[in-house]
């Protein structure tokens, strides 16, 4: 049996953290590695040739509509199911080859909750560490230190009923991490939350992040719960169509948006090609134009269309901006929502 430290009253909570984490993997060892990573169903393709490279201890996001190969993408790296062709290595182990491995170097923190509403706090995180293994005293020091640092200690002998949403994805996180795991996946982190709890699960996830060094993937369809990511692969229909940070995203297609509605945005955007020398695009009905400076360049474009325009916007870029800009089609529209797993 592996030999136990004594708990120290003087151990903080970072030295408590990274004592019972699970041994790091060296530098060079990416967390998460795909190539030409492909998995079908019958009359499927959910994921067409995926390529990502996760560095150890960023948080990384998957962003895409509701069907764009998400879901399935993690379920592979999980170690659920099996990729139909290409690699995948997570925390340096081969997901084919050595299943086990990868699923005791992951945390996975369900959309839907998973907790036991009648146990308490302290039962649930127990439960969890017989289930992965984690010797009692380390388990009993652990979840001391994560408690204290998602701020909720003072309810560790609350029935988990009596939680309120968002101290119950805290606690999911803290289970999701209990074992020390070298990646935790979030899956959809604050669905149903309200803006307030929202913003209290994602300073908990930096703040767990910054303590235990784990790497985070998120999946989500939701474009400011991307802006917390270090970098993020945009999918569509099961490929990467961007990959980036958040602000080199935005910045590859400029620095304003101008949408401009009309009867015809069809033949207004070519007006705008031939007598401004932009390269417009049209989603969802309107005339969109990337620009350096939109209020400058609103102007001119009423001018070019002659009337045509029934109503205008300028906005600064979004991550819907870039993947409109990619794909044609807003991230927000149904038609960017088709049936891939």
């Amino acid at each position: 049996m592996e030999p136990e430290t004594p708990p120290t009253a003087s151990m903080g909570v970072t030295a408590a953290l990274r004592q019972a984490a699970a041994p790091a993997s060296p530098p060079e060892v990416p967390a998460i590695r795909a190539e030409g990573l492909v998995k079908t169903f019958p009359g499927v393709e959910a994921v067409r040739g995926l390529d990502l490279l996760v560095r150890p201890g960023e948080i990384f996001g998957l962003l895409g509509p509701n069907g764009a190969g998400k879901s399935t993408t993690v379920a592979m790296l999980c170690a659920l199911i099996r990729p139909t062709c290409g690699g995948l290595w997570v925390a340096g182990h081969d997901v084919r080859t050595r299943p086990a491995a990868v699923r005791r170097s992951i945390g996975v923190v369900f959309q839907e909750t998973t907790l036991d509403d009648r146990l308490t706090v302290e039962e649930n995180l127990r439960v969890h560490a017989v289930l992965h293994g984690v010797p009692r005293r380390r388990a009993r020091e652990r979840v001391t230190a994560m408690l204290a640092l998602t701020e909720l200690a003072d309810r560790r002998r609350s029935l988990v009923g009596t939680l309120s949403g968002g101290m119950r994805r805290r606690l999911e996180i803290v289970r999701g991490l209990l074992h020390g795991p070298r990646v935790l996946f979030l899956d959809e982190p604050t669905v149903g939350l309200d803006p307030h709890s929202r913003a209290e699960v994602w300073h908990h996830v930096h703040r767990m992040r910054r303590e235990s060094g784990v790497t985070v993937l998120l999946t989500t369809h939701h474009l400011a719960e991307a802006d917390h990511c270090d970098r993020l692969a945009i999918l569509d229909r099961g490929r990467v169509v961007a990959l980036g940070s958040p602000e080199g995203l935005r910045a590859r297609i400029g620095r304003d948006s101008v949408r401009v509605r009309t009867d015809s945005p069809d033949r207004d955007a070519r007006v705008l090609a031939d007598a401004l020398d932009v390269r417009p695009t049209v989603v969802e009905g309107q005339v969109v134009v990337q620009t350096g400076d939109g209020a400058a360049m609103l102007p001119r474009i009423v001018t070019a269309l002659e009337g045509a325009v029934v109503s205008a916007t300028v906005s600064q870029p979004s991550l819907d901006d870039v993947f409109a800009h990619y794909t044609g089609r807003s991230m927000r529209s149904p038609a960017a929502e088709g049936r891939t797993p």
